[in-house]
């Protein structure tokens, strides 16, 4: 089976990429004749245009003048630009009559659409009424596709690898956030926390905000609120030994963003067994349930995040539950080997 992945360039921070590196580890070369081509890479806007024109012939080019043969095209797309790049994509692959299954990644989507003037929706809903599936990043994501949409409506939830339970010696002292440092994320969230909790927490603790976007406007608050002891920003991290040696050290992880879809990082950090805090948004009431493995609390709660992070570090009993609760959890219904297989399973049924 000849299956054609797009996405973005794997150098990419981002979640996509990180779904897209997953797939392409766990094997989906050995299982079919994988192809990926990445059509957005960073840089300035003209680069990222003259990229997209490139690949964009490439592909062209191969389906049209080479008869390059997919079975089926997999299409990660998200909200304003991805969507008029993927919307062009998906032109040339609807006329050549190849199976496309589109893959939602963006948080902000249902936003992208309800601003939309009446003519860009309907350019929105045909788009996506040429794709043979969408694939949802949850049930509430499902519905809401459903809503304004034809197509069929599939659930594949964002996966990552299991592991085995970390023995560590050392001590747990970061709460951590990956991603990147907006208001959308709750970044400054987590700094009005931080100066909510400033003294009342043992000093050993440090925030770790690790990630690209406003570091210099985050850096800016930090000092101007004298917390500059309680915080790590080590920027966008990308080496995995780093990255698995900041999830080791991390007792708690934090994510209160204000819309989501299935956040890779939130999987990730539990797949190391760290209890979550995070917000009642996207899929994420999906993946975290209250005092099992984690808590929820709403956007902007500051004195709610506050005392959630002050009731894990104090309590280490609840600790170690959600510590379990959450490496089962991974395996069980969020393992990228079992993705893996349903994603096989679904290009063989609709390349039929």
């Amino acid at each position: 089976m000849n299956v054609l992945m797009i996405g973005s360039h794997l150098k990419v921070s981002g979640g996509i990429t990180r779904v897209v590196k997953n797939y392409i580890k766990a094997g989906i070369g050995n299982k079919v004749n994988f192809t990926y081509l990445p059509t957005y890479i960073g840089g300035n806007h003209l680069v990222k245009i003259i990229y997209f024109i490139i690949k964009f012939f490439e592909l062209y080019i191969n389906i049209n003048i080479y008869n390059k043969k997919y079975d089926v095209a997999h299409i990660h797309m998200s909200y304003k630009g991805s969507f008029h790049r993927k919307r062009l994509i998906i032109n040339i692959l609807n006329k050549k009559r190849i199976p496309i299954i589109l893959h939602m990644h963006g948080s902000q989507f249902k936003d992208y659409y309800d601003r939309s003037t009446s003519k860009q929706k309907t350019l929105i809903v045909r788009t996506l009424n040429k794709a043979t599936v969408i694939l949802a990043l949850g049930e509430e994501w499902e519905t809401y596709y459903k809503s304004i949409c034809d197509t069929r409506v599939v659930v594949l939830n964002n996966a990552v690898f299991p592991k085995e339970k970390i023995c560590n010696s050392e001590e747990k002292y970061l709460i951590t956030c990956m991603g990147l440092l907006s208001k959308r994320k709750g970044s400054y969230d987590l700094i009005d926390v931080a100066s909510t909790l400033k003294g009342k927490i043992d000093n050993k603790y440090k925030f770790v905000l690790a990630g690209d976007g406003e570091i210099n406007n985050i850096k800016r608050k930090i000092n101007t609120l004298s917390l500059n002891e309680m915080f790590l920003i080590p920027g966008w991290v990308s080496s995995e030994e780093t990255i698995e040696d900041i999830y080791i050290k991390s007792i708690i992880y934090v994510l209160p963003s204000y819309n989501e879809g299935m956040p890779m990082s939130i999987l990730e950090a539990m797949s190391y067994g760290i209890p979550v805090i995070s917000t009642e948004v996207g899929s994420i009431p999906t993946v975290i349930k209250n005092g099992v493995n984690g808590y929820l609390i709403k956007p902007g709660d500051i004195d709610s995040l506050a005392n959630k992070i002050v009731t894990l570090l104090n309590e280490i009993e609840l600790q170690n539950k959600m510590a379990n609760n959450n490496f089962e959890e991974i395996k069980k219904n969020y393992n990228i080997y079992n993705s893996l297989e349903d994603l096989i399973g679904l290009y063989g049924e609709i390349s039929k």
